[in-house]
């Protein structure tokens, strides 16, 4: 059952009748002395008393699941001296509250409910109707509040789609990693598993089913992308991993040419997804130089020697046959890259 977290703590009220101050509710002492006893202004006839309120702060916050009060009834008095109507009230910053449970028409000595669990540091006992023989007073000889343990917020695993690899990988305790996407890649599921089969899942603000891919994320070019994975536990904080996914910017060429060559020599005509080109030359050229032009800023090799985008390569000798020149474009961000080959054949005579 837990300890009563309510007790000895620092109350107040909106009114309290000498001696019976609002701590007296919150000490444990089951006595007629050891009581909080409040009282409403007395209204014109025929409105109802205005409520009058028990506050206890907890000290802290609690998932509260569970409260108890405890009714002149309990010490012998009369039932007529139990409270009628009230409800238990939470608030996060003693100003704004919301209700917890409600009771009506009580005649019973003692109040003791089971709630679905609620983050609250302050309560409040929110009393309507008083004391049956008297409506504007209201008493409570003892409150009690319990709170749950939280549950398992934590996930058992997590996957990206295509084969994405996790930077460190995974671990229930680890909330931060980071991933890297070819270009081409614009969006991805993610698949995660919480260990508390109670917890539920938000992938990127949307609910996921738990072990199944979420739906997908979108993922912006050249940047980095990070996408929220939030564990909602059945009591508890919200634990969120984060998944940050650099998809790379465009590791394509927007133009490939051989110097000098009317129309660029190449076959077919460049087009930035083919990869393959031939290109033939009469024997007097010994030698060639390649001009390629990076789509979005990439870095350019021409036979591993780096070239300045849009500007020639080195000089590349020719031998007779068959000449293999590799341009490879790697991304400016991230890490993908294209290989583009050009197969050149000088002719012998």
């Amino acid at each position: 059952m837990g300890d009563n977290i309510a007790r000895n703590k620092f109350a107040n009220a909106s009114s309290f009748v000498y001696p019976y101050a609002p701590a007296k509710a919150v000490d444990g002492t089951l006595t007629p002395l050891g009581r909080w006893l409040g009282t409403s202004p007395l209204p014109p006839e025929p409105t109802p008393p205005s409520p009058v309120w028990l506050i206890v702060d907890l000290g802290a916050f609690y998932w509260v699941n569970r409260w108890l009060v405890k009714q002149m009834g309990l010490i012998g008095w009369s039932p007529n001296y139990n409270l009628t109507d009230y409800k238990l009230q939470g608030s996060l910053d003693n100003a704004n509250w919301f209700d917890l449970d409600s009771v009506t028409n009580n005649s019973a000595n003692q109040t003791d409910r089971a709630i679905a669990p609620h983050k609250t540091r302050w309560v409040r006992v929110y009393v309507t109707k008083g004391l049956r023989c008297n409506t504007n007073f209201a008493s409570i000889v003892d409150l009690e509040i319990y709170a749950a343990d939280p549950t398992n917020p934590y996930l058992s695993n997590l996957v990206l789609s295509n084969s994405l690899v996790l930077n460190p990988p995974f671990s229930q305790t680890t909330n931060a990693y980071a991933s890297n996407a070819g270009y081409d890649l614009s969006s991805i599921t993610i698949t995660p598993t919480v260990a508390d089969s109670n917890a539920t899942i938000k992938v990127n603000g949307i609910a996921c089913a738990n072990g199944q891919p979420s739906a997908p994320v979108n993922l912006n070019a050249g940047v980095n992308n990070p996408i929220p994975v939030e564990v909602y536990p059945a009591i508890g904080e919200v634990n969120t991993y984060t998944v940050n996914v650099t998809r790379a910017s465009s590791p394509y060429l927007s133009a490939m040419l051989i110097v000098g060559i009317k129309g660029g020599g190449l076959t077919p005509t460049f087009n930035k997804t083919t990869y393959a080109y031939t290109s033939s030359v009469a024997n007097t050229k010994t030698t060639a130089q390649i001009q390629a032009t990076a789509e979005a800023g990439g870095s350019i090799t021409v036979n591993g020697v780096a070239v300045q985008s849009g500007q020639p390569s080195q000089v590349i000798d020719l031998q007779v046959g068959t000449n293999l020149v590799t341009v490879i474009c790697n991304a400016a961000i991230g890490s993908d890259f294209k290989k583009y080959e050009i197969t050149i054949t000088r002719a012998a005579t």
